[in-house]
């Protein structure tokens, strides 16, 4: 389950997603832009999951 979340949270460059890739010319994006937001994104992302994951999911 972990792994399938930390594939699907993949934020940080515009060639991750399709979504990210369609609109990084139409908005004029660097590639710095989808850093700056997309790194903080997946380190909470990722905390979430390994707290969360251990509760839903017990060995």
């Amino acid at each position: 389950m972990t792994v399938t979340i930390a594939a699907s949270t993949a934020f940080s460059t515009p060639i991750a997603s399709p979504v990210n890739t369609l609109v990084l010319v139409p908005g004029n994006y660097r590639f710095i832009d989808f850093v700056k937001v997309g790194l903080p994104l997946q380190i909470i992302s990722m905390l979430i999951t390994l707290t969360v994951t251990p509760l839903i999911f017990p060995f």
